[in-house]
């Protein structure tokens, strides 16, 4: 394989254009083309000097690509990523894998019969403050975890909708959008979720989908967490505003998750630690302290992944797999809000 690989990126909307950029940015790659039936894509190329495309199709033919990030709307992520299995390119999917557990396992098994890779942009785990995390869980520093509390609390202003009208869709609410992120982060450093209780509430705009979800999920080691998540809560808790990952977010000093150990707890993205000193008890003096490291950008460290595993040097992080297993704890979310009963994750 070739030092320098080259890529594509179909679709290059506001993710995609991320894409795009670390891709410049990166010694490992080269971005060759971009696909994208928007007229708009046109004058994008043209200012970060590579050929647009309509389609993957026309991208793939006309091409000479080891590999595709995909980041078109999730209702699409079977066709495109089916297309790039067929041609043997291997893809970087933009999360969710699919729009359903039932499209999601159609790419999975073809990335496995066919042995051309399929990873899925979870990115946070390539952040370093994750690596930490699970070093830290790991570790028996705060012991077994019992429980744990995540928080998805943000504000989206009209315009992030009138800008793609697809946001306002069902199956696009932030439960898909932006709880998929937490349940693979709460998946990594905790194990598999076996049930989940949920109630979501329909949109105050009129969309078609949530705008407010809270979630009980049980894991397989009997950790028992809360998640709650909204797109119309003005606040600081989010991952966007805490964890300094993207320079559109503003950036506050608080966490987002919390994860208690029977020896002491851990909140996230901060790294602190807190602990009693001696012996264990609500009346014994606790004290914190915070963990150190060295920031590297997720969205960096994902497409240098990704090209390592292009080069068969690394095996998948975050496979189509993965992505499954996420996407079959939010159908679970989904269905058991409109049961109202206990949904179990097979």
């Amino acid at each position: 394989m070739k030092k320098i690989v080259n890529l594509g990126v179909l679709g290059v909307g506001l993710i995609g254009k991320r894409h795009a950029e670390f891709i410049i940015k990166s010694k490992n790659a080269n971005l060759v083309s971009i696909a994208d039936p928007n007229e708009s894509a046109e004058n994008y190329a043209s200012k970060i000097g590579v050929k647009r495309f309509k389609s993957l199709s026309e991208m793939l033919s006309n091409s000479s690509l080891d590999g595709v990030v995909i980041a078109t709307p999730n209702n699409l992520h079977v066709e495109n990523g089916l297309e790039c299995i067929k041609n043997g390119i291997p893809s970087l999917i933009e999360k969710p894998l699919a729009s359903s557990v039932f499209d999601a396992k159609i790419i999975a098994k073809a990335s496995h019969d066919s042995n051309v890779p399929v990873l899925v942009g979870h990115h946070r785990r390539h952040n370093p403050i994750i690596i930490a995390a699970k070093q830290i869980i790991n570790s028996g520093t705060i012991g077994n975890i019992r429980s744990f509390h995540a928080n998805c609390w943000l504000y989206k202003p009209d315009e992030y909708y009138e800008q793609s009208v697809w946001r306002t869709k069902k199956g696009a609410g932030p439960v898909s959008v932006n709880l998929v992120h937490d349940i693979d982060l709460l998946r990594y450093l905790c194990g598999e979720v076996v049930s989940v209780q949920a109630q979501t509430i329909k949109s105050k705009r009129g969309h078609e989908n949530e705008d407010v979800a809270a979630v009980l999920l049980r894991f397989d080691n009997d950790i028992v967490g809360t998640i709650s998540v909204s797109d119309t809560i003005v606040a600081p808790w989010s991952w966007e505003l805490t964890a300094k990952e993207n320079p559109a977010y503003p950036n506050t000093s608080e966490s987002c998750y919390n994860f208690g150990g029977d020896y002491g707890s851990l909140s996230v993205p901060d790294l602190k630690v807190w602990k009693n000193k001696d012996k264990r008890g609500w009346w014994e003096p606790i004290n914190s302290s915070k963990y150190s490291l060295i920031n590297t950008d997720p969205l960096m460290n994902q497409i240098n992944h990704f090209v390592s595993v292009i080069k068969g040097s690394e095996k998948p992080l975050v496979t189509a797999d993965e992505g499954l297993r996420n996407l079959k704890v939010l159908e679970g979310i989904y269905k058991s809000a409109e049961t109202g009963q206990t949904y179990k994750i097979t």
